[in-house]
């Protein structure tokens, strides 16, 4: 799995599911620069924009809505611990947004995103009681799981530019066929497509695989794929003379 940007709340509306029930799950990002709000959602609803449209309206003066992620110390919080049931209906979110789509249950769970970004996912329910402690101990669980997600596929994006170089990963103490073997798994390549390109068997791609594991420290394709590019990047801009003297002195100017 090659996690992203793009594909980070894909992967993530999947792991809450399977955490919690819920009607739908809305993933958004508050561009502070901008003062826009990016949000999508893990399926389709047909009022979901004119919805979303009704939160940016109002959200600012809504704790539970107002992507602040200070709220509750950074940690999930939800409909009940600011509102009843009857005052929440009440409200311009509940009537502009969380009505139309048909919900009335809302948590929010902070997860950190770039710079001048706020991001936060949006678990929703209809009907029947407002999440409980069971619902918050798993997204409180969830949520060190999902930032670490966010900041590794921010993090692929910004190396993804710059491809696995071959020659850095051998300096680094691959061999020479370990280190294309990484560099094609680096570029998104399957083990069997590995296979094919290098015209090896899988077999082998598999055992160079655990090779490379076992010597970078790393526990999967994608952590190793990391560690490709940040090798490849630290070895772009070594100094190209190793052995010149080099030192630092302090000096006085009077």
């Amino acid at each position: 799995m090659n996690l992203g940007k793009a594909n980070y709340a894909e992967h993530a509306y999947r792991f809450l599911s399977d955490l919690v029930p819920n009607e739908f799950i809305a993933f958004g990002t508050l561009h502070l620069r901008k003062q826009t709000l990016d949000i999508g959602a893990n399926q389709y609803l047909p009022r979901f924009n004119e919805a979303m449209t009704g939160l940016g309206q109002v959200m600012g003066r809504f704790k539970l809505f107002n992507w602040d992620p200070s709220v509750n110390r950074g940690r999930p919080f939800q409909r009940s611990d600011f509102y009843s049931e009857r005052d929440f209906r009440q409200t311009a979110p509940y009537c502009l947004t969380l009505k139309p789509l048909g919900v009335d249950n809302h948590c929010a769970v902070y997860v950190p995103a770039g710079n001048d970004e706020i991001s936060f996912f949006g678990i929703e329910r209809k009907g029947g009681p407002d999440f409980n402690e069971s619902d918050r101990a798993f997204l409180c669980f969830a949520q060190t799981l999902l930032g670490s997600a966010r900041r590794l596929a921010l993090e692929r994006d910004k190396l993804i530019s710059r491809k696995a170089n071959p020659a850095a990963l051998v300096r680094a103490g691959l061999t020479y066929r370990e280190a294309d073997v990484l560099t094609l798994l680096a570029d998104g390549l399957s083990n069997q497509e590995t296979a094919s390109s290098l015209t090896i068997s899988l077999e082998t791609v598999k055992e160079h695989i655990r090779n490379i594991f076992a010597k970078t420290g790393q526990r999967n394709r994608f952590a190793a794929s990391l560690w490709a590019l940040k090798v490849t990047e630290r070895d772009r801009t070594r100094s190209t003379i190793l052995h010149l003297p080099r030192v630092v002195v302090p000096v006085r100017f009077s």
